[in-house]
């Protein structure tokens, strides 16, 4: 679900932005979307499900459409616009739940977050077919096709160029503001996306954890691919493969390094999530340095 997020906040970046809001946008789109799914449970499940798909992406569009309004004709710096509607997206979540949480009704919402497709000639140790989680599929589906806006339309040539040198791309008549509020769209359009299988996974949204510390995990992601915070350069598979890192990095924790410190110094209570935000915080230092002396030499 983050590397979906991710592949967001690569448009975002890569334009010379960041948008802080999607762990929370994330979160009251899927609230809204089981709340509508729920409401159409008497009309089929096919027919709930896909209604509250829709739903969920026209009101991502509507969210992103929002942000990029604030930046773009508000003049305010993404950061801040970004920080505000962080706080304020959860606290409408927080609000619609009454704190709580939204649950499924309807049971055949939770297959494409749970389910997969079988890979042939592909099986497991007890005999069972290797599978393709659906959600997986998604997210390939979903790089693509930005690698595709990005590198082969003229909004990805503008997205770019807005990135590298702002004054520059006025000067050649791109409209620096339509492009801005486009991709804060695209980026709240993914988010749909995101909540939409965050949400059939659970078949269910809680108001103040789900989402959480997405932003976090996406940034250092993206800034692991290679994407320059200053903007300009950037590649969608590359993010790919900084998802695939901290994946990597997040096991590597949970399996060998965390049983070894609690052998090694007698840390019974050690838990690897109390260090999570330490370490994803140290990798984006230590990437966006790197970045920096390579610029240097």
């Amino acid at each position: 679900f983050v590397g979906i997020i991710a592949v967001a906040m690569t448009f975002v970046i890569i334009l010379g932005g960041i948008d802080l809001s999607v762990g929370s946008m994330v979160a009251l789109l899927g609230g809204i979307g089981i709340w509508v799914l729920n409401e159409r449970a008497a009309q089929g499940p096919i027919s709930a499900v896909i209604t509250a798909a829709a739903v969920m992406l026209i009101a991502g569009a509507l969210l992103g459409l929002f942000n990029g309004l604030l930046i773009a004709k508000g003049r305010i710096t993404a950061f801040i616009a970004t920080l505000g509607t962080m706080a304020a997206f959860r606290s409408i979540a927080i609000t619609l739940a009454h704190g709580g949480q939204v649950t499924s009704s309807v049971p055949a919402f939770g297959y494409l977050g749970a389910e997969g497709i079988p890979i042939p000639f592909f099986k497991l140790p007890d005999d069972r077919p290797l599978t393709l989680d659906y959600p997986v599929l998604i997210f390939l589906v979903v790089a693509v096709v930005a690698h595709v806006l990005l590198k082969r339309t003229r909004l990805g040539l503008f997205i770019h160029a807005i990135g590298n040198n702002e004054k520059a791309a006025e000067y050649s008549a791109v409209h620096i503001d339509r492009v801005r509020i486009l991709t804060y769209m695209i980026v709240g359009l993914i988010c749909g996306v995101s909540a939409f299988l965050v949400a059939s996974r659970h078949e269910s949204i809680s108001s103040s954890q789900t989402g959480l510390m997405f932003e976090l995990d996406a940034i250092a992601a993206v800034v692991v691919g290679g994407t320059s915070m200053a903007g300009g350069s950037g590649r969608i598979f590359a993010t790919v493969v900084g998802v695939l890192i901290l994946g990597f990095v997040n096991n590597l924790m949970s399996m060998v390094i965390t049983p070894w410190l609690q052998t090694k110094f007698n840390l019974e209570t050690l838990d690897v999530n109390h260090l999570e935000g330490l370490i994803k915080g140290a990798i984006i230092i230590a990437a966006v340095l790197i970045q920096r002396g390579r610029k240097a030499s």
